[in-house]
């Protein structure tokens, strides 16, 4: 081994012997092993895919391992589906109707406190009488002014863009955009 190699060694310099070469060989190569094991490259590849349904080539391996378990997941998720959007349309439907008896005792309530101001009036208490219908027609333009203003930010926080997302280490957004 020693013959392959270059001598640095100086001119005047004895021989080295053989077992201490052998040794010597030895820690080089180990050295030499240190650093490629510290200079390997490691390369990540990051896919992301997102739905209802696993990627297509998910779909595939499932079929493979199991035959007609593709078609298993997509009636899965088909049922999955049409069990949200029914949740979703008992959710709307109770929502409309609740605010639909609402309105309707409100006015009930209102009717009946009118009512029973003008009886004030008839029976000679103006005082009380103006303040029951005051407060009345004062609480239901209270509520019609509340739900109007509320109405309006929600269709202001709906028509503005989502904020977009930084990732969160960004010297792995540029060697994932490379890919």
């Amino acid at each position: 081994m020693a013959e392959n190699k270059e001598d640095d060694s100086p001119p005047d310099a004895e021989p080295i012997d053989p077992e201490l070469e052998t040794a010597r060989d030895d820690s080089e190569r180990s050295g030499q092993e240190e650093r490629r094991t510290t200079a390997e490259l490691r390369i990540t590849t990051v896919q992301q895919f997102s739905g209802p349904l696993p990627h297509p080539d998910l779909l595939k391996g499932y079929n493979g391992a199991f035959p007609g378990c593709a078609e298993r997941v997509m009636a899965m998720a088909e049922r999955q589906s049409a069990h949200r959007q029914q949740l979703e349309r008992i959710v709307v439907e109770g929502n409309c109707n609740a605010q639909t008896r609402g309105q309707w005792f409100a006015f009930i309530l209102a009717f009946v406190i009118i009512c029973g101001g003008v009886y004030l009036l008839a029976k000679g208490r103006s005082v009380e009488g103006f303040a029951a219908i005051i407060f009345a027609v004062g609480s239901l333009i209270g509520v019609f002014i509340y739900g109007r203003t509320e109405q309006r930010k929600e269709r202001e926080a709906k028509s503005r863009p989502l904020p977009t997302t930084s990732p969160r280490n960004p010297s792995t957004a540029s060697h994932l955009d490379s890919n």
